[in-house]
């Protein structure tokens, strides 16, 4: 049998019913109604504990996580309102999950137990960790760092931050059937498999390097100091310090900040959730005192351009091998910034993986992976507006 890898999606109305339909058309495709892993992202225009009974009304004794997305990503391209599925049944692929709890109170801590219950299993040749932490209430940073305690800085950390289709209100993580918030499900692959993981967002810096000189977490007060929204009113006017917070979001979903890594060549990207009355930024991810940062320009072009290199790391990482099945994790903001062009992106991964391999995925609140140009080895960041591709190669 090998590895047997099906997808399937559903945009029924009914939680129940579209649940699944999703794992009924998964499962037909592997021919068994049990797969050893069970793989879910779904819109939280549904009832969440009632999608995940009907995707497990048909299968039993699956490994299953997930969690709820801001659209969804399969074969055929992006959806939306939908729920995605993939079942993997494998000889050779071997699997263990684990879930931390309580992000928001210690996120790292979250991490340590998530791959530590992932590693009691005691299974050989770890090959890659995907996980789904919580993308509104805990510092997923931390939470990054807390699995890299556990299975080591240079093992490939790969995955995406829960959404909720923008409302910005609460997400949902799913682990064995239950739902949960505030957490983090974790999936690690074994075996004689390969992994190999591309990041890329498509940025480039714009203007001269700027200075965090006061910051808290991802709040950053000052710049060279400076208010920290005087970046943007040097370069689009004093408007920029005066736009409703929701016009502010979406022009830096163009211009938003990049902060130098030692030894990557990629910038970090951090995206502004929030902009204050006295000018400072709330950016989705941590920021610390001290960064060297840069205001970002970024294109549709340029965008699709990333794409296609972070599936080129990915397919390089595991060659000469196939991938068997592969993911694609993009921000939100990315899907913001394409619109209706969205299935181009997805396009531009499988015209390198190819078409015919099933994928999943789903655009997130924020990336996990390596940014090391080897594809598969490296630390793993915490990246906004990044699309990240997994391919994997399981005989």
């Amino acid at each position: 049998m090998a590895t047997s890898v099906g997808v399937g999606s559903s945009r029924q109305s009914d939680a129940f019913g579209a649940g699944r339909e999703a794992i009924l058309q998964a499962t037909q495709a592997i021919g068994t109604t049990n797969p050893d892993v069970i793989l879910a992202f779904g819109s939280t225009c549904f009832e969440q504990e009632t999608l995940l009974k009907g995707i497990l009304s048909i299968p039993s004794g699956a490994l299953m996580v997930g969690c709820s997305s801001a659209g969804e990503i399969l074969t055929s391209g992006p959806s939306r309102r939908s729920v995605v599925v993939m079942a993997i049944k494998s000889d050779t692929l071997q699997a263990a999950s684990g879930l931390g709890l309580s992000m928001r109170k210690n996120p790292r801590q979250a991490g340590r137990d998530a791959a530590t219950q992932s590693i009691q299993a005691k299974l050989s040749s770890p090959r890659g960790f995907f996980m789904f932490p919580d993308g509104l209430t805990g510092n997923v940073a931390e939470v990054l760092r807390g699995v890299q305690d556990v299975l080591g800085l240079s093992f490939p950390v790969i995955g995406a931050c829960a959404a909720d289709d923008f409302g910005f209100t609460q997400t949902y993580q799913y682990f064995q059937g239950e739902v949960y918030t505030d957490a983090v499900p974790g999936l690690l692959l074994t075996g004689p498999i390969s992994v190999g993981v591309g990041a890329r967002h498509g940025w480039r810096p714009l203007g001269k390097p700027r200075h965090v000189t006061r910051a808290f977490a991802n709040v950053v007060q000052e710049l060279d100091g400076l208010s920290a929204v005087n970046l943007y009113e040097t370069y689009f006017g004093k408007a920029a310090g005066s736009l409703k917070s929701e016009s502010f979001v979406d022009m830096s979903i163009l211009y938003p900040l990049g902060m130098t890594v030692p030894a990557e060549e990629e910038y970090l990207l951090r995206n502004v959730l929030q902009v204050e009355p006295d000018g400072q930024l709330i950016y989705a991810g941590e920021i610390p005192e001290g960064s060297e940062v840069r205001l970002m320009m970024g294109s549709k072009a340029k965008a699709l351009e990333a794409a296609r290199k972070a599936a080129e790391l990915a397919a390089l990482a595991i060659a000469p091998q196939s991938p068997s099945f592969a993911f694609v994790f993009s921000s939100c903001s990315r899907s913001r910034l394409f619109g209706r062009r969205a299935g181009e992106e997805i396009r531009a991964v499988q015209r390198v993986l190819g078409s015919d391999v099933p994928l999943v995925g789903f655009y997130d609140y924020g990336e996990q992976a390596p940014l090391s140009a080897s594809g598969f080895r490296g630390l793993s960041h915490f990246l906004n507006e990044s699309v990240v591709v997994a391919a994997v190669a399981a005989p």
